[in-house]
């Protein structure tokens, strides 16, 4: 009996030490408001740091401010909370080596692209758990949702819209790019003078570039760039500069050294079907799965248990929360 009176005591002296300490807790939250969650998606919380960090993306890449962009922030996040939920719930899953996988290809896109920045400037742990949410939402949608665009559909748009297909004069052309990379200047000089020599000696221009280009992008394609039009940059000058056929001498970029060589031409006008089919089905195809997505979105939405605790960044006025 004193063992469980004991006990009992102990218990209350705990609550008691709790409860004195709960307003200190929570004036600290008060004074961190980044330490809050800005909703509850099915219980699962969704920070404001994360709420604010991506509202500060949109609105760099909008030019608009934070307190404009912050709901659609948080709706964003939402639905792809949602949609992680489903995947699990699914029995979606994704494997260590995918997530591996994946962090090589990302690294593999070079120092200037945004990706591989963030996936250097990004710790691990984070890198890996967002990789990771990422895969599972693209294999949930890839499972569930399912188009088939028809010939007649992509003959129907086309129609109704050839003026969109008006094109300027363009250029098909292939590189070989060599990267300089800190102080390796006349070791990347030199290796794009060796395969200039290899491709005017006769090799296939194709093959080397597959062998030795260090554009991940096109690398495997043999170096095709596929058609683009006259714009001021040192790659498309000097295609327009070609004839059909013909190898550049060594060109500068931003992005190295490059050995170009044109291998088609397109006058202006409206292009025919046969060449903008599979874009115009790729886009119906993309705008089919948008739909769809949206649709998968909203029926999730409507059984799942949406509570918004932040529908504005800290510091500016507070509506009482919403329950959905």
């Amino acid at each position: 009996m004193a063992k469980g009176a004991n006990a009992v005591v102990i218990g209350l002296g705990a609550v008691a030490c709790f409860a004195a300490l709960l307003p200190q807790r929570l004036a600290g939250e008060e004074r961190n408001p980044a330490a809050q969650p800005a909703a509850l998606v099915n219980g699962k919380p969704i920070p404001v740091a994360q709420v604010q960090e991506l509202a500060e993306e949109i609105a760099k890449s909008a030019g608009t401010t934070v307190e404009q962009v912050w709901k659609d922030a948080l709706e964003q996040l939402i639905s792809a909370e949602l949609l992680v939920q489903e995947a699990k719930a699914t029995g979606t899953s994704v494997t260590e080596a995918e997530v591996e996988q994946e962090i090589r290809d990302l690294a593999a896109l070079g120092s200037g692209h945004p990706l591989a920045e963030w996936l250097r400037t990004t710790p691990a742990a984070r890198v890996r758990d967002e990789i990771r949410r990422s895969l599972l939402v693209e294999k949930l949608l890839t499972q569930s949702i399912r188009v088939n665009i028809e010939r007649k559909q992509v003959e129907e748009y086309y129609e109704q819209h050839k003026e969109r297909f008006q094109r300027p004069p363009m250029v098909r052309a292939s590189h070989i790019l060599i990267k300089i990379q800190g102080d390796n200047r006349a070791a990347a000089e030199q290796r794009a003078k060796e395969l200039l020599a290899r491709v005017k000696g006769g090799e296939d221009f194709a093959s080397l570039a597959r062998q030795f280009s260090e554009d991940p992008l096109t690398k495997e394609k043999g170096g095709d760039l596929g058609f683009f039009p006259q714009h001021p940059t040192p790659l498309a000058q000097a295609a327009f500069h070609l004839q059909d056929g013909e190898v550049s001498e060594i060109i500068e970029s931003p992005y190295g050294l490059h050995i170009l060589k044109v291998t088609g031409r397109r006058p202006a006008g409206i292009a025919p079907l046969e060449e903008v089919f599979d874009e115009i089905r790729e886009m119906l195809e993309e705008d089919a799965r948008e739909d769809r997505e949206e649709q998968l979105i909203e029926a999730l939405r409507a059984k799942a248990k949406i509570q918004l605790l932040r529908e504005n960044p800290p510091g500016a006025p507070e509506q009482p929360p919403l329950k959905r």
